[in-house]
């Protein structure tokens, strides 16, 4: 497999030389936003590579075998909720941010949030982006017996930034766009290869589930869908900053919904190919779990789908992180620092430190035992703190515009006695904890201001009082 993962880095590489060459195309305006002079075409379709990681070759097929095909209910709910984002927040967007979503939240509620959003952005995007590559790279480790894993994550690492750190996005709507035409056709390919057996109606999997009981039930899929992509989208940097890159807002929306579209023949993909797999395993006695499904299936097989394999494997996993590694430079250069670091000496140096931080994250995931609900525990996670970015929205929306210092202490604050109040209660919430931390840390958020009202008006009111009472007692002396 050397050979093969020598010329995919030689293709990206290329990819990335054609576009940063000039200077135009190594500024940070092409870095932050590709100088918006991108094609919304290009974007919807590069976007798919972004949204989906390896994880999607692993537990989407996988899931077919409990859940069926419900998850297109999900992908229904993410289509709402992308026009929600389409409708309500890129005109903000538009309006007030040049190159990160959060500069919204310094022209709404003050410098204070736009610091606190970011950092909620930077932590979830941290751990969660570094551990999908990690996932991804330890199921490629046994294709590459003689690579020690240090040596393959440090590798795949600095191939990303090699055509990250010129271009930014202007190189990644282009590298992501040849990304997604390998994984997915890795995906169809490996699917054509094993309908050699096709499916019986019998065999056909539940699209829609009806009873209200069941944990897939469509209304709660559908609401959950529209809420992950409302947060986990909208507010996040990574997926909206290829939209800023397109010329006008009318043309990022097409784009938006364009991209909620591909997602049903996407994961319609994925998902007859886990059907595909699921019969291949049962006529084949293999007894997989639903995570090594694919893979041994592949390693069965031989050459053919083990190339497969690791082609899409590798496109699905490059694709979502170079993105993240661009997005949390962003953030940093944008949102937390002065501007008079806004430079591309300091941009390189933000992009290197990240890589060097997902390397060290990637040894540590090492080291923790692989319990197969890890991907479980990433999802919660995930919930914990985009939940207070779509709490922090919410109470944008519902405050007039200035400035609200409290928000930097109060929003993790509310964050962490959200999470104490759920564990208490048993984690009632599941998965769908971004429903709960949102609507805790918006109702927080408003309660606090509200209070900070009264105080100051109460704190006005004696002020007044007192000067109203200084002059009759000088006139009695």
């Amino acid at each position: 497999m050397g050979w093969l993962a020598l010329a995919y880095v030689v293709a990206l590489w290329g990819i990335s030389w054609v576009v940063g060459r000039g200077r135009e195309a190594t500024s940070l305006e092409a870095f932050y936003v590709a100088r918006r002079r991108a094609h919304w075409l290009w974007v919807s379709y590069s976007m798919v590579g972004t949204a989906l990681s390896a994880i999607t070759f692993l537990s989407v097929p996988g899931s077919v075998r409990s859940d069926g095909w419900t998850y297109l209910q999900v992908v229904l709910g993410y289509f709402i909720g992308y026009g929600v984002v389409a409708f309500v927040l890129l005109p903000l967007y538009y309006r007030h941010a040049r190159a990160s979503v959060y500069e919204y939240f310094r022209y709404q509620i003050g410098s204070h949030g736009e610091k606190i959003a970011a950092l909620f952005f930077l932590l979830s995007r941290s751990i969660g982006s570094s551990l999908r590559l990690f996932l991804a790279l330890w199921v490629l480790q046994p294709f590459f017996p003689e690579v020690p894993f240090p040596l393959l994550s440090m590798g795949a690492l600095v191939l990303i930034w090699l055509y990250t750190f010129r271009s930014g996005v202007a190189a990644l709507i282009y590298t992501d766009f040849f990304q997604t035409s390998v994984f997915l056709w890795a995906a169809l390919l490996t699917a054509l290869h094993l309908s050699e057996h096709p499916l019986s109606l019998s065999d056909l999997p539940k699209i829609i589930e009806l009873s209200p009981q069941a944990a897939h039930f469509w209304l709660k899929d559908v609401l959950s869908g529209a809420l992950i992509a409302l947060a986990m989208t909208g507010l996040d940097q990574d997926q909206m900053q290829k939209n800023l890159s397109l010329p006008s807002l009318r043309l990022a929306q097409r784009n938006l919904l364009v991209y909620g579209a591909l997602l049903f023949p996407v994961n319609g993909l994925f998902l007859w190919l886990g059907s595909l797999l699921w019969a291949y395993a049962d006529w084949c006695g293999l007894n997989p779990t639903p995570d090594t499904l694919y893979v041994q299936v592949a390693q069965r097989e031989g050459f053919l789908l083990e190339t497969l394999f690791v082609l899409g494997v590798s496109a699905a996993a490059l694709s979502s992180a170079d993105g993240s590694l661009t997005a949390l430079t962003t953030a940093v250069l944008r949102n937390l620092l002065p501007s008079r670091y806004e430079h591309s000496r300091m941009k390189n140096l933000i992009l290197f430190a990240w890589t060097v931080v997902f390397w060290m994250l990637m040894l540590v995931y090492r080291m923790l035992p692989q319990e197969k609900h890890i991907l479980g525990l990433f999802l919660r996670f995930s919930g914990y703190t985009y939940g207070p970015l779509l709490g922090l929205f919410v109470f944008s929306r519902m405050v007039r515009r200035g400035e609200y210092p409290f928000v930097a202490w109060a929003l993790p604050l509310l964050s962490a006695l959200s999470i104490v109040m759920e564990w208490g209660l048993g984690g009632f919430t599941g998965y769908v904890s971004i429903i709960w931390m949102g609507g805790a840390s918006a109702i927080g958020l408003w309660a606090i201001n509200q209070v900070s009202r009264w105080l100051r008006r109460g704190a006005a009111a004696k002020r007044v009082h007192r000067r109203k009472i200084a002059p009759d007692s000088l006139q009695s002396e």
